[in-house]
């Protein structure tokens, strides 16, 4: 499994290519404007996806996204999608790590979404 580096800094894009009903994990590490790993520690996760054409939320058809920190202090996490891609897309996917007050916001991760 590759892992996919999700900076702070959102001039850096990362993209993936996938299929319609594609279904498995993601590796992901936070990476700061340096490329230095982002701790998880004491941090809350949250996901968000959408239509890179319209800006409108990209949705499953069932279940919640679940990002499972691995070797927090290395900053790796785990994607696990909700379900199955559903239709072909271009999505823009964000991670947001909150710690206390402090808002981090990593991506974007741009997955191209394809009929097979």
């Amino acid at each position: 499994m590759n892992i996919i580096n999700l900076s702070e800094d959102p001039q850096f894009e990362q993209y993936a290519y996938t299929w319609v009903g594609d279904f498995h994990s993601y590796l992901f590490r936070l990476v700061d404007s340096n490329g230095t790993a982002v701790p998880l520690t004491g941090g809350t996760l949250a996901i968000t996806y959408t239509n890179v054409y319209t800006g409108a939320a990209y949705t499953f058809p069932s279940g919640t996204s679940t990002l499972t920190p691995q070797y927090a202090t290395e900053g790796l996490l785990t994607l696990g999608l909700p379900s199955a891609f559903p239709t072909v897309g271009n999505v823009r996917v964000t991670v947001t790590l909150t710690v206390g007050a402090v808002v981090r916001r990593f991506g974007p991760l741009y997955f191209y979404v394809q009929q097979p």
